[in-house]
């Protein structure tokens, strides 16, 4: 939904890891007008946007009026909240954001590929869209980008195909969400613990479901069947990291995804994390993310984000971020309804000026 000649007007919702780096990037570049910043964090209201990341202050201060914001003007939402671990409540926030009329993209596994997940939450965007004339985009770095991007464009070097696999492999030592490590991935609990959400096989599935279809779709590919699957291991000592503590005998790296057959070729998904690098050493252990071809000719691509020693948990919270914002000028040049990475417009990154004091 372009407004033409002037600068599309953006509300930041949600100000942790990503989202402040997003928050950052609108601040420093020159095509937008930002107009609103939700936060979640009492200790963050009404300071100052620019001031709440590290740059001058622009006068507009940060909020956690969810409804004020909804009701406010802007033409599209960086939609960052903890999708994970409030799926219903997010979903809420974007179909309410839909409606008022305002484009959404949208981080998060469960906003990747609605359809493939629950085919009410996908109804209820599309009929959000149809209401506000508005567009909605799901994406990220894995889900949202190396399986849905990535990959399909791998095909085009291939004669024949019996496996593709896609896989990333992190440690999460550094990534501070507690309720997101612990409360839904798992770590820390003991194994036979069903608490968690990723304890759930399906729910699991779910998560890299979304990746695995539209990577499906790209190829021409019918799904006939999907498993999920999660397998974990646990520390023998204690780990200090940045959510917190984690027991000896509790579980300190984890192996989950989902493997589709689709007649003769199968698709495999999964993401492998660990706390400590030396936990399940016969697990793949190449920090990074990788995509195999098995068939003729036989291809393996292995990527890195932060590949100068950064921290690699941090560069990919900014990758998602900027993938994300760079997504901007396709959603509002796209006509109204739910998108996938394999139906909008491809989009490519905008040079943009050096960051402002």
């Amino acid at each position: 939904m372009s407004t033409g000649p002037t600068k599309p007007r953006v509300i930041q919702w949600a100000t942790g890891q990503t989202g402040m780096f997003a928050l950052r990037n609108l601040l420093d570049s020159n095509d937008y007008t930002l107009t609103g910043v939700r936060v979640y964090d009492s200790a963050k209201v009404g300071i100052d946007a620019g001031a709440l990341c590290g740059r001058a202050d622009i006068g507009l201060p940060t909020t956690d009026d969810r409804d004020a914001l909804i009701a406010s003007q802007a033409d599209i939402v960086l939609y960052m909240g903890k999708v994970e671990t409030d799926t219903p409540g997010c979903l809420a926030d974007v179909c309410e954001l839909l409606a008022s009329g305002k484009d959404v993209i949208a981080t998060g596994s469960r906003f990747t590929h609605p359809r493939s997940m629950d085919a009410g939450m996908a109804e209820a965007i599309e009929a959000a869209c149809a209401q506000g004339n508005a567009t909605f985009l799901g994406l990220g770095l894995f889900p949202g980008f190396y399986g849905e991007i990535l990959a399909p464009v791998l095909s085009r070097l291939t004669q024949t195909t019996s496996r593709i696999s896609v896989r990333e492999v992190i440690n999460y030592a550094t990534y501070a969400s507690a309720d997101l490590m612990f409360d839904t991935m798992g770590f820390a609990h003991l194994p036979e613990d069903k608490s968690p959400a990723l304890a759930n096989e399906e729910y699991a599935a779910a998560v890299w479901i979304g990746t695995a279809t539209i990577l499906a779709h790209a190829l021409g590919l019918r799904i006939d069947s999907v498993e999920g699957y999660r397998h974990v291991a646990t520390t023998p000592r204690d780990l200090e990291v940045a959510a917190g503590r984690i027991p000896a005998g509790t579980v300190a790296a984890m192996r989950f995804g989902v493997s589709v057959t689709c007649g003769d070729t199968r698709i495999d998904v999964e993401h492998l994390t660990r706390m400590a690098d030396d936990i399940a050493p016969d697990w793949p252990s190449e920090i990074g993310y990788e995509i195999c071809y098995e068939g003729e000719p036989n291809i393996r691509v292995h990527m890195v984000v932060g590949a100068e020693g950064e921290d690699h948990s941090e560069q990919g919270c900014l990758a998602t971020a900027m993938h994300a914002v760079n997504a901007i000028p396709a959603v509002l040049a796209a006509g109204p309804g739910l998108y996938d990475l394999s139906t909008i417009r491809p989009f490519v990154r905008r040079p943009q000026s050096a960051p402002r004091s």
